[in-house]
């Protein structure tokens, strides 16, 4: 029996154990993090049988809520105590793979069923829970030996073709335990690659998601690199210094909780500027952005009817349609069904382009912004006013911003005036707006957010301190 349970997970598991008799366990990650002497809460029990039988009596004994998905054979109970952690109960199953990287056909099985799915011998150990047994481990696998050697390893060769996602695990789990991943699994991986091209963009950017917040998530993207995944991912994608950028975003997800809280602020999109904003190209953090299903907009560059006016259909992409429409597109140019939509990455040309329902589209995405802010801040000077400072920083979202304060790369006095002007620049509120004008006698014109943004530079340089004065400089622009 594993010696560091906690008691009251302990007595959990017993609870279980009872209701649930022969043929109740504790399967998975619990049971490796335990073996590990790591901390875990993810319960995962496997019933031979009914789970979600088990699952309904332990919710009346907890007096927690239930959540069933009877098509699976599964069910969550969150108990009312909130020390207890929520239970997963998972009825045991055997997996079959029709076609390589496809979600799996699911039957009811055995224990030993349940485990042989699983996707690696670390994963595939088992407590019994039962009063007769309960402690014991079950291994069918090799997982104690391989836990024990700090080796990744699959279950069967076809495990990586069968579900590719598995490959970032393995990196993901070595990373996190500091264990290597098998060599004859290394050669596995690579046989796997041309079936990681083609999942789509949500389950890639689902499992690039989860390593990011790994405590080791540098020693885990090197390991992707060196098994050449970010290539296959995207063609020519290098990931280089992120070691350096992980730290800078970890600063700035930092600093922000300090100085922003409560504000508009994404910690999560913050390890992805840092992932994608160094050494990638604008152009490919665009393609990327599509291919995963990243933050983006659309720009459209080209309609249907345009495109028609010059005897262009776009429902096909070829050169000589980008030609007439006065937009160069090297031969080499690739072009990739993702998303419902034609992908376009130019190397030659820097540039990227979505094509679809015989429009002609540009990607915006915010995770191009960190790169930008770099170039903007080249020409700046330390002399720079208020209003030109709020004017260069404002279309920057906050996460770039937060990075930019934090990167020692840059002057000092730099890092300040973007301090200053996420902390006190930003939240001023303009005396005049738009309404006051109206008011004013104003007529909605070219000139009417010229001269609402001279009151408000005014205003941010000091020259303006309150309303009245910037009523009476209003008054000399009429």
């Amino acid at each position: 029996m594993i010696s560091n349970i906690p008691k009251p997970i302990l007595d959990l598991l017993h609870e279980i154990g009872e209701v649930g008799g022969e043929g109740t366990y504790l399967v998975g990650g619990f049971v490796r993090d335990l073996l590990l002497q790591r901390p875990s809460l993810d319960i995962d029990i496997v019933v031979e049988g009914d789970a979600i039988r088990v699952a309904n009596a332990m919710c009346d004994r907890w007096k927690g809520t239930l959540e069933v998905h009877p098509q699976f054979g599964t069910a969550t109970v969150t108990p009312e105590n909130v020390n207890l952690p929520k239970v997963d109960f998972v009825t045991a199953r055997s997996e079959t793979y029709q076609e390589a990287g496809t979600l799996p056909i699911v039957q009811s099985g055995t224990i030993t069923d349940d485990l042989h799915r699983r996707d690696f011998s670390i994963n595939a150990l088992a407590m019994h829970l039962d009063t007769r047994a309960f402690g014991d481990i079950v291994d069918k696998t090799g997982g104690l030996e391989d836990l024990k050697a700090g080796i990744i390893r699959v279950l069967h060769k076809q495990s990586f073709i069968d579900d590719p996602t598995r490959i970032f695990r393995a990196a993901r789990y070595a990373g996190r335990y500091g264990f290597r991943i098998a060599e004859t699994d290394t050669v596995l991986i690579q046989k796997a690659l041309p079936v990681l091209s083609q999942l789509s963009g949500e389950r890639i950017r689902n499992e690039i998601d989860r390593l990011l917040f790994e405590e080791n998530a540098p020693e885990i993207v090197e390991y992707l690199t060196q098994l050449d995944v970010w290539k296959t991912i995207s063609e020519g994608w290098n990931i280089s210094a992120f070691a350096c950028d992980f730290k800078k975003a970890e600063q700035a997800i930092n600093w922000a909780s300090v100085h922003l809280s409560g504000e508009e602020f994404q910690p999560e999109l913050v390890p992805w500027i840092a992932l994608l904003g160094t050494g990638t190209p604008i152009y490919q953090i665009e393609a990327l952005s599509f291919r995963l299903v990243l933050e983006h907009q659309l720009q459209r560059l080209v309609s249907r009817a345009q495109a028609l006016r010059h005897q262009v259909s776009l429902e096909k992409v070829t050169q000589a349609a980008f030609l007439k429409l006065g937009i160069p597109l090297a031969e080499n140019a690739s072009i990739e069904y993702q998303n419902g939509k034609w992908c376009i990455v130019d190397t030659n040309n820097t540039a990227t382009y979505v094509c679809g329902d015989g429009n002609l589209y540009r990607v915006q995405t915010p995770f191009t912004a960190y790169k930008q802010l770099e170039q903007t801040l080249v020409p700046l000077k330390e002399t720079a006013k208020p209003s030109e400072i709020y004017q260069l920083l404002k279309p920057y979202p906050t996460e770039a911003l937060a990075l930019g304060c934090v990167n020692t790369a840059l002057p000092k006095w730099k890092r300040e005036k973007i301090k200053d002007y996420l902390l006190v620049l930003r939240k001023i509120k303009p005396f005049i707006t738009g309404k006051d004008l109206i008011a004013f006698g104003e007529k909605p014109n070219r000139n009417f957010e010229t001269r609402l943004w001279k009151l408000f530079a005014a205003q941010l340089d000091g020259k303006i301190n309150k309303k009245e004065e910037a009523y009476s400089r209003l008054r000399t622009f009429v």
